[in-house]
Parts: structure tokens; C-alpha cells; sequence
């Protein structure tokens, strides 16, 4: 069965999309997915086997490069095409794909109606975006409604060429979606040297993208920790960083995609999410505990206060609860 899948989101959202092809692949063994998604999600999605073919397409390119696409999407006669989430581009390159069959998630606009056969609505019991890509996957294929963990393979790992032991090492991944959602790497190293100190590990990773904003941090931050800690210097591509968070014995990080791919392979997490949507970008299908601030508002508070309180709300947390965090998961995930 050949599908076309197209949800234009980044890393993120792709990797939260594996679960419904783990279910997938359940269901039907032969499924074979060409995936349409925003430039830099490839990534996460080559991790997956039912995924032959991983598409970047900017959702913002012009007429005639759309155009292109849904020329290139035509050809390929898939059987089945969805659209996941609700961008409008989305939707018109599953209507015109030329499939068989044809549905999408929510209602699409009045003109695009009648080119799909399904039309998928309704709330889902947990709106994390892993689970509400799942429910659309399951009510066009019939799956399972219980929703996996997300998937990345061992197999499609790479090695990552660092000097580490096996389950002795922690990563610690301080960059995030935001600026707002970064944790301050004093408190990074604390909990770092915390962790060598307990002997819960021997070393400390820290993961940087290839920015050089990245790169500068990771390497502060090892500064900070000490002779125990080396960073990746942003020269690590997702499937060689994949194997090295698989490897080892804990990831910690802030509300990054960078988490989400430690849970891809199961490693267990800690994550440290400020003003954030925690509901929705959480670790999913794995060992894991959150610290995190209160993000709800105040009755009758003024939108600009809670900004400002917003702004102030990672200061809040402390190290010493990102260590105990840290501590409760590795004493459960002890072999």
C-alpha cells in the first residue's frame, strides 16, 4: 500500500507523527509512506522504516514550486493520502494528489470538500500531538487506539564516534525551541556535577545543534561542569545523535525536539519546561519525569502581567529539582 502523509511541521512533529506508523506497520505489513513535511523534519522521519521516502517542502515556497510538488505527488499513485494538521497547503496537496482515496484532519475549507472521502474530527483523550496524529491514522486505517511510543530505529543509527561507555554517561541537551525556555547553564552544571558526584554516572555529554549560538553554549557549559563533561560541537547529524542518546544511561533538556528524539529511542528523560506547551510536547511512551512552572493564569490577571510573569518563570525552578527528578528516574530505570 503506497500512502502519502503531509504535515508540515519540523522536527518535532515529525518524530511525534512514528507512533501512528508503528500501528501502521501492525496493521499493514506492506505500508509504504512517501512523508511531505517542513524542511529539517526529514530527519526524524528517516529514523523510520515504513517511511521510504522523507519530503522537505517549504509550505511558504511559491506558486510554481507548489505547482512542481503536487506534479511530482501525482505521479506517484499512492492508494491512500492524508493530511495531518490543519495547514492549508496541506490539505490542497492531499486533494489534488490524485489518490484513491483521500483524508484529512478537521474540517477543510468549503472548496476542498468534496476531493476528500474522509474527514476526520473530534477531540482525542490526550492532545499531545503524537496522540492526536494517531487518532486521525487510526479512524482512515483501522488501527489500534492505543497509541505507541514514537519510533526511531536502531537500525537506521549511525555511530557517533565519541569516547563514551555505554549507560555511564548522561546527555544533557541545553538549547531549546525558545530563548524563554532555556535553562540557565549554572543550574545545567549543578545538576551535572550533582549526577558525576552520586556515581549515577561518569561522564557528562552536552549536545549542541550546529549553531553557533549551540556550540558556544555546550561548550560554557562544559567549562562549567568540568574535566567529566566533552559537547558533541554541533558536528553530530539526528542519526548519529540518536545512537548516542540511545546509549546512554539519562537525557536531560529543555522543551526542545532534541527531547523528543531521546524518547524516540527510549531513553528515559528529564525535561525542564517553563512557559511551554507541556501538554502537548512532553515526552511520550517513555520513562521520564517533568519539572516545570505553573503556566495558568491568575483570575482576572492582565494579559501583559502574565507575560511578564511568563518571562520570570523558569528563574523559579531550582537544580536541586531537576537532581531529585533525575535521581527518582534512574533508580526506576536501574537494570
Amino acid at each position: 500500500m503506497r500512502i502519502l502523509v503531509v504535515k508540515f511541521s519540523g522536527l518535532r512533529g515529525a518524530l511525534a507523527s512514528t507512533a501512528s506508523f508503528r500501528s501502521l506497520r501492525e496493521r499493514h505489513p506492506a505500508a509504504a509512506v512517501t512523508f511531505v513535511t517542513a524542511p529539517g523534519g526529514e530527519a526524524g522521519l528517516e529514523g523510520c522504516p515504513v517511511v521510504v521516502e522523507p519530503v522537505g517542502f517549504d509550505p511558504s515556497a511559491g506558486l510554481l514550486d507548489s505547482w512542481a510538488m503536487l506534479n511530482h505527488l501525482r505521479r506517484q499513485r499512492f492508494d491512500v493520502a492524508v493530511a495531518l494538521g490543519v495547514d492549508p497547503l496541506a490539505r490542497h496537496l492531499v486533494a489534488w494528489s490524485g489518490a484513491d482515496r483521500r483524508a484529512c484532519a478537521g474540517a477543510p475549507a468549503i472548496h476542498l470538500r468534496p476531493w476528500f472521502h474522509q474527514v476526520v474530527t473530534g477531540s482525542v483523550v490526550d492532545p499531545h500531538e503524537a496522540s492526536r496524529d494517531h487518532a486521525v491514522m487510526a479512524a482512515v486505517f483501522g488501527l489500534t487506539h492505543e497509541v505507541p511510543g514514537l519510533w526511531y530505529a536502531a537500525s537506521r543509527m549511525e555511530e557517533h564516534g565519541l569516547l563514551v561507555e555505554p549507560r555511564r554517561y548522561a546527555v544533557i541537551h541545553p538549547g531549546a525551541s525558545r530563548d524563554d525556555q532555556m535553562f540557565e547553564i549554572d543550574k545545567w552544571a549543578k545538576v551535572a556535577r550533582e549526577l558525576v558526584a552520586s556515581r549515577r554516572v561518569d561522564r557528562i555529554v552536552v549536545s549542541a545543534g550546529k549553531s553557533s549560538s549551540e556550540r558556544i553554549l555546550a561548550e560554557a557549559l562544559c567549562g562549567l561542569i568540568g574535566p567529566v563533561a566533552q559537547s558533541t560541537r554541533g558536528a553530530l547529524a539526528v542519526p548519529q545523535l540518536a545512537r548516542l542518546i540511545q546509549g546512554a544511561r539519562l537525557f536531560l533538556g529543555a522543551d526542545s525536539p532534541v527531547l523528543q528524539l531521546a524518547a524516540a529511542v527510549h531513553t528515559p528523560v528529564v525535561g525542564v519546561f517553563g512557559p511551554s506547551d507541556y501538554i502537548r510536547s512532553r515526552p511520550w511512551g517513555v520513562l521520564h519525569r517533568i519539572v516545570r512552572i505553573d503556566t495558568t493564569p491568575f483570575e482576572g490577571e492582565p494579559a501583559e502581567d502574565y507575560r511578564r510573569r511568563m518571562d520570570r518563570a523558569l528563574a523559579r525552578i531550582s537544580p536541586e529539582q531537576v537532581v531529585r527528578a533525575a535521581e527518582e528516574v534512574l533508580q526506576l530505570s536501574a537494570p
